[in-house]
């Protein structure tokens, strides 16, 4: 495995925003993602971050998140498909978790087929805990209804209070709604 190097991208003039941006579109249902006017306005909240993983000249993949000054909220991972199963994603996360002080969140669909089950076995693999909480994911358009979600966290659950907390950052500051 090449060494990988974190490059974060602050706006979408960025060399590396198009294969964020097409890795990102496939990666995620239109549902669970912003559409492309959205993801530029968002570059402009402060604690919104978007560090993508380059190894050699090749993007590899990305995680977006958000922080507050009680948790991480990781809103997306993703690594390119021709990078998929070769550690890549393990060694990123694993990374990003372990230096991170404060309690990192995610969320994920609730694990009913192949596909979401080997998500939730990859992030218990990394030590993630699965939440009791009942969780709906808000509504990324106007259109769209809030989407039931299972909430992860590292490294160990969180409290009832700890949930409100994120609940509300979510709604309040996250999920901006745009016209």
């Amino acid at each position: 495995m090449d060494q990988v190097r974190i490059h974060q991208i602050k706006n979408p003039n960025d060399q590396y925003y198009a294969e964020f941006w097409r890795i990102y579109s496939e990666s995620f249902p239109l549902n669970e993602r912003r559409i492309s006017g959205q993801q530029s306005d968002i570059f402009n909240k402060s604690n919104y971050y978007l560090n993508t993983f380059i190894a050699g000249n090749q993007f590899v993949g990305f995680i977006s998140f958000w922080t507050s000054m009680e948790f991480i909220f990781i809103e997306h991972l993703a690594i390119a498909p021709e990078f998929r199963n070769q550690g890549f994603g393990n060694t990123i996360f694993k990374s990003f978790i372990e230096n991170n002080p404060i309690p990192v969140i995610l969320e994920i669909e609730p694990p009913v087929d192949a596909t979401s089950l080997n998500r939730l076995r990859f992030y218990k693999s990394l030590n993630f805990k699965l939440n009791e909480h009942n969780h709906y994911q808000p509504a990324y358009h106007v259109e769209d209804e809030p989407i039931p979600m299972n909430i992860l966290s590292y490294p160990t659950e969180i409290s009832d209070s700890k949930y409100q907390q994120f609940a509300r950052f979510q709604k309040e500051i996250m999920m901006v709604k745009f016209s």
